[in-house]
Parts: structure tokens; sequence; C-alpha cells
């Protein structure tokens, strides 16, 4: 069993809230606010419970002193102020005398970001390594857990797996909402059932397709992955993206589910990632030709599909939609989709980014926040996160 906030909620007590505000920073602007936006129903459900809450959160990569500066969770930390919604404060230590003391000077519906659990990683890596005696502090702060963090949920971290060991925990709103609207695809999808996978490389996403393929009608494949499977079915790619790790795995999949797995007829191509494009057949690709993008046969034979389904998951573009003369197919692929009579789910990362960048999240139904847990849940139906927190509730009773 794994308890929810919403059916569980905790009252007057000491939070610790684990959200993933790994977020996007250029200049000091948060690129897209989304992610920190989206704790906001689990914080406001806290703070009306009168509980102090104590939010972690990890930022980029810290491997030494010198990415301190750059992996501030402070500019966060002056977002959530500027809103005028919260009385917050931030602390610039993740451990230590100051943190004790400003989490002792916490009243009831005030909240406390504590600076990137990350900078715990620093020499004796004790974040990512789930140390005992860091997640035993970080417990030692709250009366209860909750775990709103699903971006992160399939890391075994002090913050997200390890605090849950030592205190009464629960699921947020956010992680509950990715549960249930991902569980649709894995229990029963109706069908017509389509994948849309891309991306650059397949190796993270090999076993993904593996435990998609029996329930889906059909995978249609573009980007990198879809390089790799070309490569694997005999065509010649170019200089293009793809992963040598995965062509046997591709070649068996084709094997065993050719009449599933759909690839492009044309594609657009480039000597060099240059701005001077050609549309080509398969059989027209040159040793120096990069592929960036399906071409319209493609497309319409992706169309063709995508509008006859009820169930469609995508995960990645199909082609490198960042540069204007690569983005068309991702862009015609997602119209497609905003048009069909379908549940549609997009799987987070760049897909998400694409949704974003073209218009078209108002006309899906679930976009998740996750990269590789999204990727991780599907495939495993749980995550470490999750059997965390299951197991917190079968240890402490309340």
């Amino acid at each position: 069993m794994v308890k929810s906030l919403k059916e569980y909620p905790i009252k007057d007590k000491t939070v610790i809230l684990r959200v993933d505000y790994n977020v996007s920073i250029i200049d000091d602007i948060i690129v897209s606010t989304k992610k920190i936006d989206s704790s906001f129903e689990t914080i406001d459900n806290l703070i009306e419970n009168g509980n102090k809450v104590i939010i972690l959160s990890h930022f980029g990569r810290v491997k030494n002193e010198s990415d301190k500066e750059k992996n501030s969770l402070y500019p966060v930390y002056q977002y959530i102020k500027s809103i005028n919604k919260y009385n917050i404060s931030f602390c610039d230590e993740f451990m230590g005398a100051k943190l004790d003391k400003a989490v002792a000077q916490l009243s009831p519906g005030e909240i406390l970001l504590v600076e990137n659990t990350r900078f715990a990683d620093i020499n004796d890596k004790l974040e990512s390594g789930c140390d005992v005696q860091l997640s035993l502090y970080w417990a030692g702060l709250a009366d209860y857990f909750v775990l709103d963090a699903f971006g992160s949920m399939h890391r075994e971290h002090a913050s997200v797996t390890g605090i849950a060991k030592y205190l009464p925990s629960r699921i947020g709103f956010l992680v509950e909402k990715e549960i249930k609207n991902l569980d649709k695809i894995i229990n029963n999808p109706k069908h017509p059932f389509i994948v849309i996978m891309g991306g650059a490389k397949l190796d993270d996403k090999i076993e993904l397709i593996y435990s998609l393929i029996e329930k889906a009608d059909y995978i249609l494949l573009g980007g990198g992955i879809a390089n790799t499977f070309l490569k694997a079915a005999g065509y010649k790619i170019g200089a293009s993206l793809s992963s040598s790790n995965s062509i046997e795995k591709a070649q068996m999949i084709i094997s065993e589910y050719k009449d599933k797995i759909v690839l492009p007829k044309d594609v657009i191509c480039t000597p060099s990632y240059n701005t001077e494009v050609t549309l080509k057949s398969l059989n027209e690709i040159e040793v120096d030709d990069v592929i960036g993008d399906i071409g319209p046969k493609a497309i319409e034979n992706y169309k063709r599909i995508i509008l006859t389904s009820k169930t469609i998951f995508v995960n990645g573009t199909v082609g490198v939609y960042e540069k204007k003369y690569f983005s068309n197919g991702t862009q015609e692929i997602f119209e497609a989709v905003s048009q069909a009579k379908a549940l549609k789910i997009v799987g987070g990362g760049d897909a998400a980014s694409a949704a974003e960048k073209f218009g078209y999240v108002d006309k899906l139904d679930f976009i998740s926040t996750g990269g590789g847990a999204t990727l991780e849940y599907i495939g495993s139906e749980t995550l470490p996160g999750i059997e965390a927190i299951r197991k917190s509730n079968e240890t402490f009773f309340e």
C-alpha cells in the first residue's frame, strides 16, 4: 500500500517535502517554472493543515566546490518568494547548526527551502550514495516525509528513499497524478494503442520498447532511435546519430515484431548539420549525410496511424526540433496527436519541451514531469521511491 497525502492528510506536524526543482536557469532567469509550480498543490495542502514545511530538492550536477555557485537553489527561492503567496525562508546549508536553527525557528504555515541536496555529494557522495547518517539527519528534522519528486523517484538517494526508512511517509499530489495517468498506459490501454518513440539514444529506451511492444499496436520511430533501427534493418544512414550498442537488440525486435515497428519512408538530411537540407528516400542517403528529421511521406504515414488511435504515448521527438529546418516533423506529429480522438500522454523530456514550444500543451491529456523515471515506471511498473514509501507505510503504524 502507498499512502497519498490526499487520502491520508498530515496535520500540525513538521514535514520534510522532497520535490523536483531541477529547472533550467540561464543568466539567473528560470527558463520554465512549471516544475516548481507543479509542487504548489502539495505545499498548499500541507500549509492549510497547519504544518511546518522543510523542502528538499537537488539541482544540477555537483562534483566539486566550483559547481556550487552555479547550482544553488537560491534563484528558486527568489521565484517562490516573488509570487507573494508563501511565508518562505532559505537556508544555504544542507545540514548542520545553521539548518538546525532555521528548522527550530519555523512556525506553523511557514516554509524553509534547503540548499541543493547534491552539495552533499562533494567528496563522499552522501546524497547519491544514500548515506545512512545523512538520511537519519534529515529524518531527524521532521515528523513526516512527503515524496513529490516524481522525476527523481528512480534514484535511490538519501533525500528520495533514505528518509522514508526513518519516518512515516506519503506521496504528494503530483506523484499521485503521475501514477494514475501512467497506469492508463500500463493497465489495459484502449486500442489501437500506439507509441511514438524518438530522441537521440536508443540505449536508454530499448527495454521500454520491449515492455511496450506486446501491448502496443504500433511503435512509430524517429530521431536517433529510428536511425538505429534503420541501420539494423540494413539501410545506410550515412553519418547520422545512432546507437551501436543496441543494433543487435534492434534487429531482434524487427525480426520478431516487424509488423509493429514503423520506420520513416523518407528523411530530411544535411551534410554535417549545416543549413543546406535535402529530402531523400532511404536508398539515396550518402556517406556524409546526417538525418535530422522525417520526411513528408513518413509524416503522412504516421498521421494515418495516429488519427485512428485510441491511446497515444509520446516519448521523444522525431527530429532535431530545436533547429528550425529539422522541426517540421515533430510539429506535424504533435498536430496529428492533438487532433486524434484518443488518450494523449507525453512522457516528459524533449517531447514535453517540444509540446510547449509548439503550443500543444493544452491539447494533451497529461504531460509527465519525469524523464528517466517515466520510462522506468512504465517498464517495471514501480520505482525505488514508490517502494520506499510502501515499505515506510508497512513499518510505521499511525
